[in-house]
């Protein structure tokens, strides 16, 4: 069943998927609101507010990367826990656009609960807005859905965005999908943050989070505020046109972005999980993904064939020219003589690789491996 009076949100144009009632109500509201979702989400928010004042790369170098025991902090049985390990110093009045990396299907409900203020959150899955209750209380914070597979909608969630920044703050998880990459602390990320913050002149706050799904914890880290217009860019590179010249300093800014987002992942993946044995796995990367997979249907509960949008990712240009090499010579049928006894082994190994990370393939694979099981099940019970 749909989502009643919220389904055709992402529909509505720039003036009317949201009001300037509805902005200033959620601006003033934030902290009662908070207050409803840390009982709606069961949450529990621990803040140990260390090294708050120093900047990034003061905090990090400084960081030690220990393994914390759970013990250390004040963890509740039952709850969500929530170690926030810093937050920054920010402007009370000032929106900012939050930028998070995208981990796991809980982690927009988490990050809200901790944010001092009002942040419409950017939605790019029209599945969850129609089919998922959860989305009523997305609604009442502020949202910004589109469908991220339609080119028209893209062009005009840019436009809602600017429009909600000028009073109030965003959240917006570049990364597009949940990152199940075993290559990548953080996916490439999509460039819209940092054109907001060229129009716009707002800061970038990173925002980055990681759970530990077997004890209930989830920690985060939240950077300092960044201009993006102070931030030094090599452009010693020739350019034929001034549109080249512009795509690379932006695209340089969100590399930059996401490196920034990937040393704070490293630093909690080494202060607070243990190291994995890789002789206790058959295979390490293909029983992980399996277990992010699983964990996935038990809580989003996919009923259709969604996933080239819930699971799009950014590619860059070179990662795409070599999966397009990696397939053509995979599907050679070799001839030792023309080939000069080339064996194409390994490109066809390379390709399984590739499909093998291909999350949006996976992911339907499962979904239809489970609609056949469950099928069967149904004729067998008829059968008794």
């Amino acid at each position: 069943m749909k989502n009643i009076l919220i389904s055709n949100l992402h529909n509505k144009d720039v003036e009317h998927f949201t009001s300037d009632f509805g902005l200033y109500l959620r601006r003033i509201c934030d902290k009662p609101f908070k207050k409803l979702c840390n009982v709606f989400t069961n949450a529990h928010i621990i803040k140990p507010n260390k090294f708050c004042d120093l900047s990034d790369d003061e905090y990090f170098s400084q960081l030690s990367i220990d393994y914390i025991p759970l013990e250390q902090y004040d963890l509740k049985n039952g709850k969500n826990n929530i170690v926030v390990e810093r937050y920054p110093n920010l402007e009370e009045d000032e929106p900012y656009i939050f930028v998070c990396n995208h981990t796991c299907p809980a982690d927009i409900e988490t990050v809200l609960n901790i944010l001092d203020r009002n942040a419409y959150l950017v939605l790019g899955s029209i599945e969850s807005l129609q089919y998922n209750p959860e989305m009523y209380l997305s609604w009442m914070n502020g949202m910004i859905p589109f469908d991220i597979m339609d080119k028209e909608q893209r062009k005009k969630v840019f436009e809602k965005m600017l429009r909600v920044l000028k009073s109030n703050s965003i959240l917006i998880f570049p990364e597009g999908s949940h990152n199940y990459s075993p290559n990548k602390l953080v996916n490439n990320l999509f460039d819209g943050p940092v054109n907001l913050a060229l129009k716009t002149n707002r800061k970038i706050v990173i925002i980055t989070l990681v759970k530990d799904d077997q004890n209930n914890v989830s920690y985060i880290d939240v950077g300092n505020p960044i201009d993006v217009k102070n931030i030094a860019v090599d452009m010693n590179i020739d350019f034929d046109i001034e549109e080249e010249i512009e795509k690379y300093y932006v695209k340089s800014l969100s590399v930059l972005i996401r490196d920034q987002m990937a040393t704070a992942v490293y630093h909690i993946i080494a202060r607070h999980f243990k190291p994995l044995i890789r002789n206790d796995y058959n295979s390490i990367e293909n029983d992980l993904r399996n277990q992010k997979i699983q964990d996935a249907f038990k809580k989003l509960k996919w009923d259709r064939d969604v996933f080239d949008a819930e699971y799009l990712v950014k590619k860059t240009k070179e990662e795409q020219e070599y999966e397009e090499v990696v397939r053509v010579l995979s599907g050679l049928i070799v001839n030792p003589d023309a080939l000069l006894g080339l064996s194409n082994r390994s490109w066809v190994l390379s390709k399984l690789d590739i499909d093998n990370k291909d999350v949006s393939k996976q992911m339907r694979n499962y979904w239809l491996l489970t609609k056949e099981t469950d099928v069967k099940q149904k004729i067998l019970k008829r059968k008794k």
